[in-house]
């Protein structure tokens, strides 16, 4: 049951990287970073990365590898363990045409390593952080994955060549290849012991993923703790620990969530939306989601519909 739950939560995980870095270093070159405030994850595209992560060794990462790295902590990024040139990322990032940042540490040398990064923002339906709580680095290896393949393959190809749109097809493949991970990671070295947040509790993981299938049911407090198998108030205190919300703040986003994709997606009512979702009525529907998103259903959907337009003009 635990692991349908987490197929579950899998499923809804929604993923955001911003800010795709590329870098490129010669043999002896390396990158210092300071610690960010978000999670970071770099995508081996090439060579072999040796990357120091706080006071830890210097760990190999081959190609074809994704390292998911906490946020607060300090990194260094090299093509060898001993490199004899340390660049701070600040000294010698700029921003190409196509939006991709580029941390270029081989200057007029051969590229030895190549790597993509991007900041990540991972929640479920929306809703909150699912890698909450995360303090160690993640390392898969994934080579052999056909899809991993495929997408490096096409990553190293948008890099090396500026084309339109090539920061958004880097950015949806980096996506994919995060889930893909996540997945190989917990099945190496075990869910319960090795991801944060909902993965290290399979309780809430049950909760969470009854609230990602069917966000309209009508939810109370007791009634996610009987999906947890938990008391009411262990329940509450155990879910704002672990997600950095009270259960209902959880509940009432998701609901908000899949209105707003509604609202993009298809040509129902405002009114009908929000009764799908759960809303009682449409004003208290209204005032919930501009509170969340600073903008009323109608006229989210109605910059979105000039958007098209003016996009296929």
């Amino acid at each position: 049951m635990y692991h349908i739950a987490l197929d579950q939560i899998l499923a809804a995980l929604a993923v955001d990287v911003h800010e795709v870095a590329l870098c490129e270093f010669a043999p002896d070159s390396a990158i210092a970073a300071p610690p960010l405030d978000a999670i970071e994850v770099h995508f081996v595209l090439g060579g072999t990365l040796y990357i120091q992560i706080g006071d830890d060794r210097d760990v190999a990462v081959p190609e074809g590898s994704v390292v998911i790295v906490p946020p607060g902590v300090r990194q260094r990024m090299a093509a060898t363990p001993s490199p004899a040139t340390v660049f701070q990322a600040e000294e010698i990032c700029n921003r190409r045409p196509d939006g991709l940042l580029f941390l270029n540490a081989a200057l007029n040398a051969p590229s030895r390593v190549r790597i993509i990064c991007g900041e990540v923002r991972a929640d479920v339906g929306g809703s909150f952080g699912a890698l909450h709580g995360l303090s160690a680095p993640i390392c898969a290896h994934l080579s052999d994955e056909p899809v991993v393949r495929a997408a490096f393959e096409v990553m190293l190809r948008e890099t090396a060549d500026l084309a339109l749109g090539s920061r958004a097809l880097v950015g949806a493949l980096m996506k994919a290849c995060l889930i893909v991970a996540l997945r190989r990671y917990a099945a190496h070295h075990g869910i319960e012991r090795t991801l944060p947040g909902l993965f290290l509790r399979p309780s809430l993981a049950r909760a969470v993923a009854a609230v990602v299938q069917n966000p309209a049911a009508p939810y109370e407090l007791n009634s996610l703790a009987r999906a947890a198998g938990m008391s009411r108030s262990g329940f509450a205190k155990a879910f704002s620990d672990t997600l950095g919300a009270t259960p209902m703040e959880f509940v009432a986003r998701a609901r908000l969530t899949s209105a707003r994709e509604l609202l993009l997606s298809t040509p129902l009512p405002v009114s009908a939306i929000a009764s799908q979702v759960g809303f009682a009525n449409r004003s208290h529907f209204s005032r919930a989601f501009r509170k969340t998103f600073g903008i009323d259903p109608s006229s989210l959907r109605r910059g979105n519909a000039s958007t098209e337009v003016t996009d296929a003009l």
